[in-house]
């Protein structure tokens, strides 16, 4: 392999190399049409040991040729006959997931019993037949149909099933590559009758050194028609893979090189390609003027993901492409399927005010209304889609002054987003290094919209970072900013490492949430101090909007880090104090009464309960309050991806006092005899609450307000959902958990103002058969993934006579 520019190959001591440019996905893929195959290996008797380990690691070696573009699946064969893995009765993509789930079931093969060729080959030829007849438009490779059969040899001669499925019209150009496999194959001269029969190939893997080179000599054979095409649009695009040089996600436009010497002899030399990085496509828009809801993916003709901002965390370990449709991350709901269809045969339009559930962070997720915009990139393979919530607002800011930079300097506790802000500039440069930039106009820099963004929102920092320094909070551990135009400020400037993971707006779910709620927003994170000791802190905040033209645009989100043990005391003490100074039991009791505060991603925030850690899920302490809530429909559940889910209206308070007494008629516990005063409580808590969480936020001066930075003050009900595991629906519930003649009331009330919900009930009930509420991540089923519509090449390449 030859690459320009040359760079340092990548040299591991002690480790022996075994790359091989021939088994790459780009080069497979640009040196012949796409395949339907079916791999039969022999289970008889006779194959046992190191025979079947080859087999075994063979089948598995042919798997890994083969890309997004082929359908395979995979049989074991002796007297008997049947697929690898049962859940999949037919010829399926070869995807990633697909792949692995057979290379999970061939380990399980057992051997034993007598081989029959003649019943293999029948099984074969018809599942050809039978997924020809019953497909969807789009399935299949509708270019080459192979069969690879892997024995340790034979005597049977399958002549009369060979013949008869050569005369029949769907089967007669299936090829069959036969491999005689094993140390010491028995006789193989059937073997070879039945690939030459059949324009197929033998070959023999006696040893496992021999498997690599050899198991992709079909790809020789197979690729021939392609170069004997003559043909000189014989260009492919492959999908993102990750390149051994160093140099991230990269595509690959390939083109064959044949040797044409021999005008009757032509044969594959080699594939060359030019290379585009990911981060070029992914440059093509800008991250501050969409804002930190709109985001840009791109996919396939196949509709699998080539970038989306969700995947971008898993692509650091990803050596070849994910196979992940896009459906797998924008959810399965009908407008989804829509997108992604149009998307899929290369149309350019929009689909407007669609349903969407964003998903925000590994807790939390949004339900809201977006507008798809999307296009077909050139004459590639790729498809490219810009989602803007509806309504979205850019602000553009011009005329400042950029002689000075951003006189952000004396500030350490800045943080930039890690943007290409000018061109030229390394991405992700340091604060003093962007100010000079923009302060000596280098490429035209401070006069681009981002760059005068950036000066716009740092004058204001200024500001606020005078305030703080002049009005010190001991109970706040760190105040913090976040702007749109990618400026994040952390005081004191010691605290600024904790943000790291925050400073990008586009992939800062808290900013996300907070741009979106109508009150303050809660996140509890989990920092280490020392040798293994961890401390929780709860960041609230709330944004900041500019209002132009009867439309907010959301400047900034401001807020404070403070320690979970202050909202934890606070909750404890307000809950524990009776109104009426006669209430005999209350949170300070923990073993008579469970008190939770939970945010509306079940999120614990403060509990009376000892064992209960915060920030985890309230499934995970109390199974029996949330496995009512899920069947009650407070909350809901997606295992992936959630459907849209609006939030109803909330009930008046008057509704909730009825329902409250009429739920605590004629009975008896404590939670009851406390219920008549949990309304007062929950305007008590959130009085108090919002009275603690503003000596954290900066004051907004007069002076601040003048440059156009003023909250947005909104008091209506605002629902965050939790998308990928659980989220609140909305609504309110006064009701109680039943078993094994045990009743276990249960309140839940909401402080909208907070975005919180107040939960109550009774200690839980010592039942036989434990609530559980099972919220583990579970790995994609294969079995259970439906065919979607997909788009495959234009030209096959298989009928040139060789």
């Amino acid at each position: 392999m030859r690459v320009y520019p040359a760079f340092r190959w990548p040299d591991v001591p002690d480790v022996p190399d075994f790359f091989d440019v021939r088994r790459r996905s780009w080069y497979i893929q640009g040196s012949v049409s796409p395949k339907d195959m079916i791999i039969m290996i022999d289970t008889s008797g006779s194959v046992h040991g190191q025979t079947f380990d080859i087999m075994k690691i063979a089948v598995k070696a042919m798997l890994h040729t083969l890309g997004e573009n082929d359908y395979v699946n995979v049989a074991w064969f002796n007297n008997e006959v049947d697929w690898v893995a049962p859940c999949l009765p037919t010829l399926v993509p070869a995807t990633s997931h697909n792949k692995r789930l057979m290379f999970d079931a061939v380990d399980q093969l057992q051997e034993g019993n007598y081989t029959s060729y003649s019943s293999a080959l029948e099984f074969a030829y018809e599942a050809f037949r039978m997924f020809e007849e019953y497909k969807q438009p789009w399935e299949g490779s509708n270019c080459h149909k192979v069969i690879m059969f892997f024995t340790d040899g034979g005597t049977e001669w399958p002549e009369e099933v060979i013949k008869k499925y050569q005369n029949d019209t769907v089967t007669r150009n299936v090829r069959i590559f036969t491999y005689a496999s094993g140390p010491h194959p028995i006789p193989t001269v059937i073997l070879k009758s039945i690939a030459c029969t059949t324009n197929g190939y033998y070959n023999t893997l006696t040893a496992l050194a021999a498997i690599g080179p050899r198991v992709q000599d079909y790809v020789k054979i197979l690729g021939r028609p392609l170069i004997q095409s003559g043909e000189d649009t014989l260009y492919q695009w492959t999908n993102f893979y990750r390149d051994i040089g160093g140099l991230g996600m990269m595509a690959t436009v390939t083109l064959p090189v044949a040797n044409l010497t021999e005008k009757n002899d032509q044969s594959l030399v080699g594939v060359m390609g030019i290379d585009m990085a990911l981060s070029e496509l992914e440059a093509q828009y800008s991250k501050q003027i969409i804002g930190p809801l709109g985001y840009g993916f791109a996919i396939n003709q196949n509709g699998f993901v080539v970038f989306h901002p969700r995947l971008k965390d898993q692509q650091a370990y990803m050596e070849e492409s994910p196979d992940l449709d896009i459906l797998e991350l924008e959810g399965r709901r009908l407008d989804s399927n829509r997108v992604r269809e149009a998307m899929v045969l290369g149309e350019f339009g929009s689909f407007l005010n669609v349903s969407h559930v964003q998903i925000l962070d590994s807790k939390h997720a949004l339900p809201i209304r977006m507008n798809f915009h999307f296009g077909q990139i050139g004459n590639s393979t790729f498809r490219f889609c810009l989602a803007l919530p509806v309504g979205h607002v850019a602000l553009e800011v011009s005329s400042q002054s950029h002689e000075a930079g951003l006189r952000l300097d004396n500030n350490k506790g800045v943080l930039l987003a890690p943007w290409a802000y000018c061109d030229g500039l390394e991405e992700d440069p340091s604060v003093m290094l962007l100010s000079e930039a923009i302060a000596n106009n280098t490429n035209n820099c401070s006069l681009k919209g981002q760059a005068q963004h950036l000066l716009w929102d740092a004058a204001k920092i200024g500001l606020i970072w005078k305030e703080w320094e002049g009005t010190p909070e001991a109970r706040a551990k760190s105040r913090f900013i976040f702007t749109d135009s990618g400026i994040t400020a952390v005081y004191p400037e010691t605290e600024k490492i904790h943000y790291m993971n925050q400073r990008d707006p586009s992939r800062n779910g808290f900013f996300k949430r907070a741009a979106r709620a109508k009150a303050f927003v809660f996140d509890v994170k989990h920092k280490k101090q020392g040798k293994g000791v961890r401390v929780e802190s709860v960041l609230v905040g709330r944004k900041i909007a500019v209002k132009k033209q009867n439309q907010n645009y959301i400047a900034a989100v401001v807020g404070s880090e403070v320690a979970a043990s202050v909202i934890g005391k606070a909750f404890l003490d307000i809950t524990s104090t009776g109104f009426d100074k006669k209430d005999d039991v209350l949170c300070n009791k923990p073993d008579e009464l469970a008190c939770y505060l939970i945010d509306q991603g079940s999120i614990v925030i403060a509990s009376n309960q000892q064992n209960t850690k915060v920030g985890s899920r309230l499934s995970e302490s109390d199974a029996q309050v949330m496995s009512k809530l899920l069947l009650e429909g407070v909350f809901e559940r997606e295992h992936s991806f959630s459907h849209e889910k609006w939030c109803p209206r909330r009930k008046t308070r008057k509704q909730m006092l009825a329902e409250l007494a009429a739920a605590g008629a004629g009975r008896h516990s404590p939670l009851l005899s406390w219920a008549s005063n949990v309304l007062a409580l929950v305007d008590t808590l959130k009085m108090a609450l919002s009275t603690i969480l503003w000596w954290g936020l900066p004051t907004l001066s007069e002076t601040i307000a003048a440059v156009g930075w003023e909250p947005s003050v909104e008091r209506n009900f605002s629902c965050v959902q939790r998308a990928t595991w659980l989220f609140h629906s909305g609504l309110l519930y006064s009701g109680d958990y039943e078993c094994d003649g045990c009743v276990r009331p249960i309140r839940v009330s909401f402080l909208p103002d907070l975005a919180l919900m107040l939960v109550v009930a009774d200690a839980p009930c010592q039942c036989r058969n434990n609530a559980y509420v099972n919220i583990d991540d579970s790995e994609m089923d294969a079995c259970k993934l439906k065919s979607k519509i997909r788009l495959r090449p234009a030209t096959c390449y298989d009928r040139v006579s060789v």
